[in-house]
C-alpha cells in the first residue's frame, strides 16, 4: 500500500505562543516547544471546539506531541505523544472527531464538518505510523516522517489558514482506511518469529519528569504519587465518611474482631488434629469442638452486626453525595448544560454516586480486611514455621510486578468501557426522547442499527477487558497451586522428620491459601478503585465546575421592582468569537410592554437569556432599576421575572401543583383564580378530577394549549413586575391563540413585558417595537410608524402577508 508523502505546506504562519504552564521550563523549552509546533510535520484542519462551537483551528503533530493550535497561534491543548495509547476516527453525518485514548482518559483532539472529514481519512495510516514512531533520544535527531511510498506515508499536511487540508493517495492505495489505531499495532502484525521493537536497538529510555514538580520518574506515569490527583481524590471520597465516623468506628471494630474469629478456627483445627494423632483426651477434644462451635457462632453475629451497620452507612452515604451532585447541578449555569447530554448528568448521580458508595461501604473495608487478613495470616505462618515462609514469599514479588503491569491496561480499558456504556446510554435516551419522530420518518431499521453500532463497540471492549484479566489470573493461579504443592512437599518431609507436627502442617496449608486468597483478591479490589476513581473524577469535576453567573458575596436582594430595564452597549454570543448581539443600547421602561421582531438568529431569544441572566454579557451591562443584574442575587432576580415560553414544561404531577410551581405556599383559591385570569379554568373543571388531574410527564396528557394555559397562570400567580413572553402563541391553533392572547392581555396589564411574537399582528398592541437585524437594532417605534417607514419591519410584515395568502389560496 502506498500513500502520497506529506510535505509541509508553503506560506508564512503565525508564531505560535506556549502556555503559561510551558513557560515554566524556562525560555529554552518555550522555544523548543515553538521550534516543534511550527516544523510539525502533519498538520489537520478542524472547526468545531469542545464547547461545540464552530472555531476555525489546527492539530498539529510533532515528534513529542499532538498540540492544538488557534488561528492566533497560541497553544490550546497538547497530549504528550507518550501519554497517548490509541487514536480512533468517528465518524458522523455531518463530521467526525478525532479521539485520543490517553492514561489520562478519553479526549477529543479535534471535531470537524463534514469538508474535513476525507483529510482525517487519509491522514490515518500516517498517524498510525506517528504514534508507532519511538520518542527522540534526547540530544538526538528527531525521528523523520515515513518515506514516500511506504505503508505507513498518508495525507499531506492542511494548507495555510483558510485553506482547507487536503490529499490525494496513490495508485493503489485503499479506499477504506482504519478508523482506529493503537499502540503495539506493528508488533500484533509482525511474522511470528520475526522481532519487532518500538525502540532502536541500544537507545536509552528517554527521561521521565513528574509535569507537576519535575521530580524524576520510574514507572510510566506523568505525576509523582506526591502529586496524583488520585491520592487527594481519595482524601475527598473518605472526606464523606466524616460526618458518619461513629459507624465507620464502629464497622472498623467489628472487622478487626471478624479477622481474628476467621483466623483462630484452623488454629483450632490444628490443635484438634494434633490432639488425635499425638494421643490426647477426650474432654481436650470435647473443648476443641465446643470452642469451634462458639468461635463460629461469635464470628457470624459479628458479621451480621456489620452488615446492618453497613447498611446504615452506605444509606446515609449514598444521599449525601447525591445531594451534594445534584446541588452542585443546579447551581450550574446555563452554558454548561449546553455543552453536555442530560444522560452524562444522570449517569453521575446514579451510577457514579453508586460506586462511590459501594467503595466506602464495601471495597474500601474489603480492601483493608484483606490486608489485614494478610498481615495477620503472614504472622501465622511465620509462627508455624519460618524457614518454609521465606520460601513461599518468592513469587510475591513476581505477583506484584504482574500486578503492577496490568493496573493501567486495565485502567485504559475500564475508561473506554465506561466511554462505551455512555454512548449506549445516549443512544438510548435519545431514541426514546425522540420516539416519536422515529415512528413519524419510519427510522427504526436506522436506529437499530445506530444502537446495533454502540452495543457492538461496548461488547468488544468489554471482552478486551475480560481477555486481559483472564489471560493473566489463571497464570496467578498457577503460580500459587505450584507453590502449594511445594510446601506439602517440604513441609510432609519435615513431618515424616518429626520436625513439625500434622496439625501444624495442615494449618499451615490452609493459612497459605488464606494469605494468597487475598492477594487474588487485590486485583478485583484495584479494579474497583480503578472504577471508583473514575467515578470521583467525574462527580468532583461536576462538584468543581464553577458557573459563569455566580452570585457576588454582596448581591442585593430585590424585595420588589420597578421594573425599568436598560441595555447599555451590551455584546454577547455563545461563541466568543463570534457576537449575537453587539453593542446593544435599550431602555424599557417600567409597564412598558416591548415586541421584538427579527429574522432568526437575529438575537431576540439571547436578549431575553440575559434579562434572566441565564447568561452574562461578554461586555456592556444590563440594569433593572439602575442596578447591575451581576450585582443582583439571582434567585430574587428571578422572583420578580415570569417566562411562558413556547415549549412548556410541566412536571409529572398534578395541575394544581404545576400552576403552584413558583409559590410554594400558594393557596387553593389563589391557584384558581391564576387558571381564571389564565382562561384555564373552564377546561380544568371539564377534567374529570379537575386541578387534581395528573398531567403525565412533561405533560404529555394535555394538548399544546392547554399547557400552555397552564404555563400563564403558573406566571398570573407569580405576580411577577417584569413579564417575558417568547414565542407563547408559536405552536397552537388560530383558535386556541386567540384565547391565549385573550389570557395574555390580562396577565401583561401594569408589567414591564418583553414579548417575541412568531405572528407579527399578535405585537400590535405593544407599546413600542424593537427591530432586531444581525445583532443591532435597526428601527424602533410602533406598528404603525415602523410599516409607514418600509424598512426591515414592513419587509418582514409583507413576507407574512404573501405567505398566508398563498396558504389560504
Amino acid at each position: 500500500m502506498a500513500y502520497g508523502k506529506a510535505g509541509r505546506a508553503g506560506g508564512r504562519r503565525k508564531a505560535v505562543e506556549p502556555t503559561d504552564g510551558e513557560r515554566t521550563g524556562g525560555d529554552g523549552a518555550a522555544a523548543a516547544l515553538r521550534q516543534r509546533l511550527a516544523d510539525g510535520w502533519l498538520r489537520l484542519g478542524a472547526d468545531i471546539n469542545e464547547a461545540r462551537q464552530f472555531q476555525r483551528y489546527e492539530l498539529v503533530f510533532t515528534d513529542r506531541e499532538a498540540a492544538v493550535i488557534d488561528e492566533q497561534g497560541r497553544l490550546q491543548r497538547r497530549f504528550p505523544k507518550g501519554t497517548i495509547d490509541e487514536i480512533e476516527l468517528r465518524e458522523g453525518v455531518a463530521g467526525g472527531a478525532l479521539v485520543l485514548l490517553t492514561r489520562d482518559g478519553m479526549r477529543e483532539g479535534a471535531r470537524f464538518t463534514l469538508p474535513h472529514l476525507e483529510a482525517y481519512r487519509i491522514a490515518m495510516p500516517r498517524i498510525a505510523a506517528w504514534l508507532e514512531e519511538p520518542l527522540p533520544v534526547p540530544g538526538g535527531a528527531a525521528p523523520q516522517p515515513p518515506a514516500p511510498g511506504s505503508d505507513a506515508a498518508g495525507a499531506s499536511p492542511s494548507a495555510p489558514s483558510g485553506r482547507e487540508p487536503h490529499a490525494a493517495p496513490q495508485a493503489g492505495a485503499p479506499q477504506k482506511l482504519p478508523p482506529r489505531v493503537r499502540r503495539g499495532a506493528a508488533q500484533a502484525a509482525a511474522p511470528r518469529g520475526a522481532a519487532v521493537s518500538a525502540e532502536p536497538q541500544g537507545a536509552a529510555e528517554p527521561s521521565r519528569a513528574c509535569r507537576v514538580c519535575g521530580k524524576r520518574l520510574w514507572h510510566r506515569r506523568t505525576k509523582c504519587l506526591r502529586c496524583s490527583n488520585k491520592y487527594l481524590m481519595v482524601r475527598r471520597i473518605l472526606a464523606y465518611a466524616q460526618p458518619h465516623r461513629r459507624l465507620m468506628i464502629a464497622s472498623g471494630v467489628l472487622l478487626l474482631f471478624s479477622i481474628a474469629f476467621e483466623l483462630i478456627p484452623t488454629y483450632l483445627m490444628k490443635l484438634l488434629i494434633d490432639n488425635f494423632t499425638e494421643g490426647g483426651s477426650r474432654s481436650a477434644l470435647l473443648w476443641l469442638i465446643v470452642a469451634m462451635a462458639a468461635v463460629h457462632l461469635i464470628g457470624t453475629g459479628v458479621s451480621m452486626a456489620r452488615s446492618f451497620i453497613g447498611l446504615r452507612f452506605g444509606g446515609r452515604l449514598m444521599g449525601d453525595i447525591r445531594k451534594h451532585a445534584f446541588d452542585a447541578i443546579l447551581k450550574l449555569s446555563m452554558s454548561y448544560f449546553d455543552r453536555r447530554q442530560v444522560s452524562q448528568f444522570i449517569s453521575r448521580v446514579q451510577n457514579d454516586t453508586e460506586e462511590l458508595k459501594q467503595f466506602l461501604t464495601e471495597g474500601f473495608i474489603q480492601f483493608l480486611s484483606q490486608v489485614l487478613l494478610a498481615v495477620g495470616v503472614l504472622g501465622l505462618l511465620f509462627y508455624l514455621n519460618a524457614p518454609l515462609t521465606w520460601m513461599i514469599l518468592i513469587p510475591v514479588p513476581f505477583l506484584a510486578l504482574g500486578f503492577l503491569w496490568i493496573w493501567p491496561r486495565i485502567r485504559i480499558l475500564w475508561y473506554s468501557q465506561w466511554m462505551s456504556v455512555m454512548n449506549v446510554n445516549n443512544v438510548i435516551g435519545e431514541s426514546l426522547q425522540g420516539i416519536r419522530v422515529i415512528k413519524a420518518f419510519a427510522q427504526e431499521r436506522r436506529e437499530k442499527q445506530r444502537f446495533a453500532q454502540a452495543n457492538d463497540t461496548l461488547v468488544k471492549r468489554m471482552i478486551s477487558m475480560g481477555n486481559l484479566w483472564m489471560s493473566v489470573s489463571p497464570l496467578f493461579s498457577l503460580v500459587i497451586a505450584a507453590f502449594g504443592l511445594l510446601v506439602w512437599y517440604a513441609g510432609g518431609k519435615s513431618v515424616l522428620g518429626g520436625g513439625m507436627t500434622l496439625g501444624s502442617l495442615t494449618a499451615y496449608a490452609s493459612y497459605l491459601v488464606m494469605f494468597f486468597g487475598p492477594l487474588q483478591a487485590f486485583g478485583a479490589s484495584l479494579n474497583m478503585i480503578n472504577r471508583v476513581m473514575g467515578s470521583a473524577e467525574r462527580i468532583f469535576e461536576l462538584m468543581d465546575a464553577k458557573s459563569d453567573t455566580p452570585d457576588r458575596p454582596d448581591a442585593v436582594q430585590l424585595e420588589s421592582a420597578q421594573g425599568e430595564i436598560r441595555f447599555e452597549g451590551v455584546r454577547y454570543g455563545y461563541d466568543k468569537s463570534r457576537a449575537v448581539l453587539k453593542d446593544l443600547n435599550l431602555t424599557i421602561r417600567p409597564g412598558e410592554m416591548i415586541g421584538l421582531v427579527g429574522p432568526s438568529g437575529a438575537g431576540k431569544s439571547t436578549l431575553i437569556n440575559l434579562v434572566c441572566r441565564f447568561y452574562d454579557p461578554d461586555a456592556g451591562s444590563i440594569r433593572l432599576d439602575g442596578i447591575d443584574l451581576r450585582d443582583i442575587a439571582q434567585e430574587s432576580l428571578r422572583a420578580r421575572i415570569g417566562v411562558v415560553l413556547q415549549e412548556t414544561f410541566l412536571f409529572d404531577g398534578t395541575i394544581a401543583q404545576n400552576i403552584a410551581y413558583g409559590r410554594k405556599d400558594a393557596s387553593p383559591e389563589s391557584i384558581i383564580e391564576a387558571a381564571r385570569t389564565a382562561g384555564a379554568h373552564g377546561f380544568i373543571c371539564g377534567l374529570p378530577e379537575g386541578y387534581e388531574t395528573q398531567v403525565g410527564e412533561r405533560g404529555h396528557r394535555l394538548s399544546g394549549g392547554e399547557k400552555q394555559r397552564i404555563a400563564i397562570a403558573r406566571a398570573v400567580l407569580l405576580d411577577p413586575e417584569i413579564l417575558i413572553l417568547d414565542e407563547a402563541t408559536a405552536s397552537v391553533d388560530t383558535e386556541t391563540e386567540r384565547a391565549i392572547q385573550e389570557a395574555l392581555a390580562r396577565l401583561v396589564k401594569g408589567r414591564t413585558t418583553i414579548a417575541i411574537a412568531h405572528r407579527l399582528s399578535t405585537l400590535r398592541g405593544a407599546d413600542r417595537l424593537i427591530v432586531l437585524e444581525q445583532g443591532r437594532i435597526a428601527e424602533t417605534g410602533t406598528h404603525d410608524e415602523l410599516y409607514r417607514s418600509k424598512g426591515t419591519y414592513w419587509r418582514l410584515v409583507e413576507s407574512q402577508k404573501q405567505m398566508t395568502e398563498s396558504e389560504v389560496g
